[in-house]
């Protein structure tokens, strides 16, 4: 049974895992360091500001800084004091797509030197199978310790989505992928203090496991990509298909298309292909999901020219309601329609808090990149239309007008139309 006051953890890389991971130990009555080599991160943590929307994570860091938690940058002394070692560190690809493990190797050959008796390393990012192997070998081969009578190693992913961590950690199962019983039971006793339902399983398995989570969901995006397009071939719009494969009937379930991207389902299908000898799905589901934004642009090239006409692009982050622009689309949506001769302005509430106004005036194509809530809220048909250019051409792939169309040619009401309007205004108010 685990003392959580007496008990110190290092979560080793403070970003969009590590800190929201820190801060619910930290309120789970943990001693947490925050281990980071950005000083300026650091310094912005220590002083009680989170660098990143995560709901919920203000109240926490304001609460348990100096006292539960401290953001460090010295690594020695961390991990020297800790009982624990987490790892949150980032796994891209190279320009190759191939898979770059150099934080993590970085990070192992130097905790080598600094490890003890009794502790625990416990790996959280994304990794290819056989990562978890690779570590003990690497160990193993390297110090005195021998992994499960000495120290002690576990693969725990994180399955959260991003903004919602702290919310999610405690009610998402912790799976927990070890190669030996002792490593697994020191696993347990930490994560236990998080969430009630533990899943024990070998590395291996985990690591799969955590692989597969994320590329199903991204595969299931590309289908909802493709069948937008196979659909616009039959001049239809997915969403009244979607309604009618889904309603009410329990083997529906088919998503809805969008901008598919990021940090994680971006990449995370290359940690399989590289070592299998059978990959179209993954690689043809990468294809799709990131041809959608070239795409979307031919479909709009089809009923307007794009040369010397202004581009409005809405959402630069990933996903909605978040401040992290990692490998999103709507970029690439700009490139696009600048080599189309177009002129581009962009928005984002969290990333480009600019004037929505002046970057919407005079736009002959709006383009909803992100289904942010903000622009469900601030926007509407009528306001785009009355902003634009007349005639102007909407492209909300995410259907948050409800329009059931990805394209709509927007009209200004006419001043018959708002003399009507002003009429029954009156009416109303006399009446």
């Amino acid at each position: 049974m685990i003392q959580q006051q007496q008990h110190r953890i290092s979560i080793i890389g403070i970003g969009r895992v590590g800190l929201p991971l820190a801060l619910v130990f930290a309120e789970k009555g943990f001693f947490v360091y925050g281990v980071d080599v950005d000083k300026n991160k650091v310094l912005v943590v220590n002083s009680g500001k989170m660098p990143f929307i995560e709901e919920g994570a203000d109240k926490l860091l304001e609460k348990w800084r100096g006292k539960g938690f401290v953001a460090t940058t010295d690594f020695q002394y961390a991990t020297e004091n800790s009982d624990t070692l987490v790892l949150t560190l980032g796994t891209p690809v190279d320009e190759h797509l191939n898979p770059i493990f150099s934080q993590i190797e970085s990070v192992i050959k130097s905790i080598v030197y600094n490890l003890h008796a009794g502790q625990l390393i416990v790996l959280r990012s994304t990794v290819s199978p056989g990562t978890t192997e690779y570590i003990k070998r690497y160990i193993e081969s390297n110090t005195k310790w021998k992994i499960g009578e000495d120290i002690f190693l576990a693969f725990c992913p994180e399955r959260i989505a991003e903004g919602k961590s702290i919310e999610e950690i405690p009610h998402i199962p912790q799976i927990i992928g070890t190669l030996d019983a002792k490593s697994a039971e020191k696993a347990e006793a930490v994560f236990k203090q998080l969430t009630p339902e533990i899943l024990h399983s070998d590395a291996r398995s985990a690591e799969l496991a955590k692989l597969y989570c994320n590329m199903y969901r991204y595969i299931n995006f590309a289908i909802a990509n493709e069948f937008m397009m196979i659909a616009r071939q039959h001049d239809r719009d997915i969403a009244e298909v979607t309604r009618l494969v889904n309603t009410n009937y329990k083997r529906g379930g088919l998503k809805s298309p969008g901008f598919t991207a990021g940090p994680c389902l971006y990449k995370d299908g290359f940690f399989l292909v590289n070592r299998s000898p059978f990959t179209e799905l993954i690689t043809t589901s990468w294809k799709i999901n990131e041809s959608v934004p070239a795409y979307l642009i031919e479909e709009i090239k089809k009923q307007t020219s794009l040369v010397n006409k202004k581009v409005a692009i809405l959402g630069l982050a990933f996903k909605k309601n978040i401040d992290d622009n990692r490998n999103s689309l709507a970029y690439r949506a700009k490139k696009i329609c600048i080599a189309e001769g177009a002129k581009v302005t962009m928005h984002d509430p969290y990333l480009e808090p600019c004037d929505l106004t002046n970057v919407l005036k005079g736009a002959d194509v709006v383009f909803i990149a992100i289904d942010h809530d903000y622009y469900r809220r601030e926007l509407s048909l009528e306001k785009i239309a009355e902003m634009t250019n007349k005639d102007s051409l909407l492209c909300d792939i995410w259907n948050i007008f409800g329009t059931n169309k990805v394209l709509t040619r927007l009209k200004r009401p006419t001043t018959q139309q708002l003399l009507q309007e002003a009429v029954s205004s009156d009416d109303e108010e006399s009446s």
